[in-house]
């Protein structure tokens, strides 16, 4: 007789299925953990572009600061200018009509000068003229003042136009104080800060919703992918000691 034969073990062919779901374990897996380093990407991304933003706000806010005096002061500096401007075309005003009130006087003065030498000449003693030489120093004095009286009606009318032009210059320096207080004003609503603030609100929000939209779905695939892989494992322990063996014919093993 010869001794019985033990029935060998049916080669192990891999389940299609079972195939399929590793790769599937693997595909999820791998997309999980590129989800996490994305979304931690963008995160810190996020998080460090928002701590600028609220760093620049900071400074932002003290520079507003800073600028506010300085444009309060410089306001006040042209209104100041304007005031003295202002205060100097009155001066102008009335300083023209005696410019040419004195222009006038100058043109009688001279005439008077020219009389006077005239009747001094005139007089003779015995033959001789005693006053010429008076009335040389007056005749010298009317010469001295030829074309003053011209000279001072320009400058009477120089002043009248420089007073115009600083009444001009007043209005544009004031408007422009006016001007200076009202951005000012408007510094002082924070619309600057308010704005940096809504965009690193905007930043958190963005962060939160890349985090539901990349970190969730990651985590969601890892954890879909270790649960197959755990089951594929548990399945192919059990299906190990339960494998077929080959064919034989029923009952005993021949002899």
């Amino acid at each position: 007789m010869t001794a019985p034969v033990e029935p060998a073990l049916r080669p192990h062919r891999l389940d299609p299925w079972r195939a399929a779901l590793a790769r599937l374990s693997r595909g999820l897996l791998i997309y999980g953990l590129f989800g996490l380093v994305v979304a931690a990407l963008g995160l810190g991304a996020l998080l460090y572009v928002s701590g600028r933003v609220t760093n620049l706000g900071q400074r932002v806010s003290t520079e507003v600061r800073s600028l506010i005096a300085t444009i309060d002061q410089t306001a006040t500096v042209l209104d100041d200018a304007a005031s003295s401007a202002e205060s100097i075309t009155v001066t102008l005003e009335r300083t023209p009509p005696t410019v040419r009130q004195a222009a006038a006087t100058v043109t009688n003065l001279q005439a008077n000068l020219r009389t006077t030498e005239a009747q001094l000449a005139s007089i003779i003693v015995l033959g001789s003229q005693p006053l010429a030489n008076v009335a040389s120093l007056f005749g010298q004095m009317a010469s001295d003042m030829d074309g003053l009286d011209t000279r001072l009606g320009l400058i009477a009318t120089d002043l009248e136009a420089n007073r115009a032009v600083l009444l001009e210059n007043a209005g544009s320096l004031r408007a422009l104080g006016r001007r200076l207080d009202a951005i000012a004003d408007d510094l002082r609503t924070g619309l600057i800060q308010d704005s940096l603030t809504d965009i690193g609100i905007v930043l958190m929000v963005m962060a939160v919703v890349l985090v539901g939209w990349a970190g969730l779905p990651a985590i969601g695939a890892l954890g879909l992918g270790f649960w197959l892989r755990h089951e594929l494992r548990r399945k192919g322990r059990a299906a190990v000691p339960e494998a077929g063996r080959w064919d034989a014919p029923d009952g005993a093993p021949g002899e």
